[in-house]
């Protein structure tokens, strides 16, 4: 209870400042328009054949996803903006290794997103 008490003082005596810093840590309410453009990338990503390696609909849903988490704020942001330039980078071409490669990178990035936004 002292320790409770203690972390409420502390609150109130470091200012709206301090709430607000700690505030984009805490999980976003559900989003499942958010939530449908993740696993439209993912299907996208997951269907993409090495041998043609064509990234379009990848790099187009991972634009889409990289926007909505950037307008809306969510801590994915930076994740959502790295997948995105990878997607871009991957529709440029390169060998079937090197797309096999990109795709486990991209499934990476993806995991992580799904597991932050699991159970909200």
């Amino acid at each position: 209870m002292k320790k409770f008490i203690l972390l409420i003082g502390i609150i109130s005596l470091s200012g709206c400042s301090t709430l607000q810093d700690l505030k984009q840590y805490w999980p976003r309410d559900h989003d499942p328009i958010m939530f449908n453009h993740l696993v439209t990338t993912d299907i996208a990503i997951k269907r993409i054949d090495c041998e043609k390696a064509d990234w379009t609909i990848a790099y187009h849903s991972a634009e889409v996803l990289s926007q909505y988490t950037e307008w809306r704020k969510d801590p994915q942001t930076e994740n959502m903006k790295g997948l995105y330039a990878h997607t871009e980078r991957m529709s440029k071409g390169g060998s079937k290794m090197f797309c096999e490669l990109g795709k486990k990178t991209a499934a990476q990035r993806i995991e992580a997103a799904k597991s932050a936004w699991q159970g909200r």
